[in-house]
């Protein structure tokens, strides 16, 4: 069975790994399993779709992936800072669209794209190397037990009549 590296939990009726070494960074042992990734997935069992009636049923688990303190961190923060860099890419989009409206916006433009430049090449910099560890669609990727689910009929979004 694929699950043979798994313990399912009764009373948080998810699989939580037997391994307890990073499924990230495969380096550090994970001292908590309140750091656990765990990722749902579903099996569609019976779909109905008739004129006037649909129905559907499915099957839904919870599966973790271990995780250490570091790599925590790491997702935390890279959490963190996309919707920042999401929304200076924006901004940056609508500066250079409002030079159309005039010379002073243009300047102004100028002026905040170069800031946001120099805030976000320094931001970047601040970032931990991503070489060392895999990011949590990664992560996902690279589980064996979940490729395997993914290959028997498991997918990652809810199913929907």
């Amino acid at each position: 069975m694929m699950l043979s590296k798994y313990n399912f939990n009764e009373s948080l009726k998810r699989f939580e790994p037997k391994e307890k070494r990073c499924g990230y960074c495969f380096q550090n042992e994970s001292e908590n399993i309140n750091n656990y990734d765990f990722i749902k997935l579903y099996k569609v069992q019976d779909r109905t779709n008739f004129v006037i009636y649909r129905t559907l049923k499915y099957e839904e688990m919870e599966i973790g992936i271990s995780r250490c303190n570091d790599c925590v961190e790491f997702h935390e923060e890279a959490s963190r800072k996309s919707p920042i860099l999401k929304y200076a890419i924006y901004l940056l989009i609508l500066i250079f669209v409002l030079p159309v409206f005039g010379l002073k916006v243009f300047v102004v433009g100028i002026a905040l794209s170069l800031a946001l430049f120099f805030f976000l090449h320094k931001y970047g910099k601040k970032s931990t190397v991503s070489n060392e560890r895999l990011t949590l669609k990664q992560g996902i990727a690279s589980n064996e037990t979940i490729q395997d689910l993914v290959l028997s009929g498991w997918i990652f979004d809810k199913p929907s009549a």
